[in-house]
């Protein structure tokens, strides 16, 4: 089944929006099917195109039960829209709001069908390289299906290995954060599914609980002999069955080489075993989130997909609108009209222009971009998204003059100062990119001219050799992430 025309599907309300775009949930007309609508604005985020173009290569590529199902993708009104097959019972991640899977069962039966997802694309010669607990899907049938493939990858006929570090920081293996000449394979999404297995059990993956993500990259990626992130996370200390420590523990091997693919996982004791009814334990998981959404009610108001403006002007201009040119009636109560000085001051002040809008609108687009992509990483509820929304008017509200400097970039400024100084130096560090803190780094005075510029210099060139191979790597990491997240 293809979907070539948004004359196909009725849209309708809002599902989801991401670094990537707006999801709705649609009908097609002529089956009555649900699906999703990804819809992408070409003229405001064309960055993202080239991962977008990837994500639908693959999706059409695949042909599996559990992955998500491509419907087709087209272009109306500067936007593109990607038809994909409606997950109504949300993701793993959402699952576990009201609390951890206790039921080791229940975590088995999930594995063992993204394992079959991920047998599936391995052989297929697709690496995913983002899994996580948000792009395992589950619908009200009880079924699994993998998604999210934006930042997956086909692996070429000539190559078996990727040389590009992409992926969530804690779900990440520690060649894909090397990103060593030799580059990661297939077993990168292995150790990632260990990682979505221990969130399962525990709420979160490895490391999270109590580590900053920066310096999680740098711990794990120094974790190059076998058993080193073993004895990192305390995994023999887990409150879990020994065949559960047992599958952890061959998914986190660091020898590539030695850790298990897909079809080894498959017959581990604790995937390999009899489910009666795996998607009853599933449709339990969506029974007890649903309990858990009545019980902590949130009234967001809905939103509904509209036409754009600039759909409607071209109607007008293609006379498929009639405009109605008479002049409407206006009726007034001129009792009520007042002749104070007062009141001319506040109409003239209303109709003043607004001299910061162009920074309020800038500054309101780079709020959204950075609160889309925190919740890409983290994982955002509905009454954190809230509050940033509120911070958002706040913070905007503040951008205003006194004494000809705006308020809220004075505030950000001296802010930054103030986490770049040594007294700050535990806060600063898990919140300033640490190239940012390198260039705020005092250097020690001297007494003389010619000794000063003989310190500065040593101790530049110190700096620079005392960098270790882990500096180089958190530092190459951030400047990627930085491209990767510039609008």
């Amino acid at each position: 089944m293809r979907v070539c025309s948004s004359d196909e599907i009725e849209v309708y309300e809002e599902i989801g929006r991401g670094g990537f775009g707006v999801v709705y949930r649609g009908i097609i007309k002529s089956n009555q099917q649900e699906v999703a609508i990804k819809q992408i604005d070409l003229e405001q985020d064309t960055t993202d195109l080239i991962e977008i173009n990837k994500e639908i290569q693959i999706l059409s590529e695949c042909k599996s039960p559990q992955i998500t199902s491509y419907y087709g993708s087209f272009v109306k009104n500067y936007k593109l829209w990607v038809i994909m097959e409606y997950v109504d019972g949300g993701s793993i991640f959402d699952l576990l709001t009201p609390g951890t899977i206790s039921d080791e069962t229940t975590i088995a039966y999930i594995v063992k069908e993204v394992l079959l997802a991920l047998k599936y694309l391995h052989s297929q010669g697709k690496i995913h390289r983002d899994l996580k607990s948000q792009n395992i899907l589950v619908n009200k049938r009880g079924e699994i299906k993998l998604t999210d493939f934006g930042v997956s990858t086909q692996l070429s006929s000539n190559f078996s290995k990727r040389n590009t570090t992409v992926g969530t920081p804690y779900w990440m293996a520690p060649e894909v954060i090397l990103n060593s000449e030799s580059g990661h394979g297939f077993k990168a999404d292995i150790w990632s599914l260990g990682c979505c297995a221990y969130e399962m059990l525990t709420g979160k993956p490895p490391l999270q609980n109590h580590i900053a993500p920066m310096r999680a990259l740098r711990l794990i990626s120094q974790c190059q002999t076998n058993g080193d992130f073993i004895k990192l996370i305390e995994l023999e200390s887990l409150d879990a069955s020994n065949k559960y420590r047992d599958f952890l523990s061959v998914c986190f091997i660091e020898n590539t080489k030695a850790r298990y693919d897909a079809s080894k996982l498959l017959k581990h004791d604790f995937v390999n075993r009899k489910f009666d009814n795996g998607s009853k334990l599933i449709k339990k998981l969506i029974t007890r989130k649903q309990l858990w959404n009545q019980q902590n009610a949130s009234f967001k108001p809905r939103s509904f997909y509209v036409e754009t403006e600039l759909h409607h002007n071209q109607a007008k201009w293609n006379d498929q609108v009639e405009v109605n040119n008479e002049t409407p009636e206006m009726q007034f109560d001129i009792s009520s009209i007042s002749n104070s000085d007062q009141d001319s001051d506040t109409l003239r002040s209303s109709l003043q222009k607004d001299i910061h809008a162009e920074n309020k609108s800038q500054f309101n687009k780079i709020h959204t971009k950075v609160v889309n992509k925190v919740e890409s990483k983290c994982g955002l509820r509905e009454n954190q998204l809230k509050t940033f929304d509120q911070l958002k008017d706040e913070m905007i509200s503040l951008i205003s003059e006194s004494n000809d400097k705006i308020i809220l970039f004075q505030y950000l400024k001296y802010l930054y100062k103030e986490l770049s100084k040594e007294k700050n130096k535990a806060l600063g560090r898990s919140i300033l990119p640490s190239t940012s803190r390198r260039e705020e780094e005092p250097t020690t005075p001297s007494t003389a001219t010619t000794t000063t510029t003989t310190t500065t210099t040593t101790t530049t060139l110190k700096s620079q050799t005392q960098l270790s191979k882990f500096d180089e790597i958190e530092q190459s990491l951030m400047e990627s992430w930085l491209k990767r997240t510039k609008s």
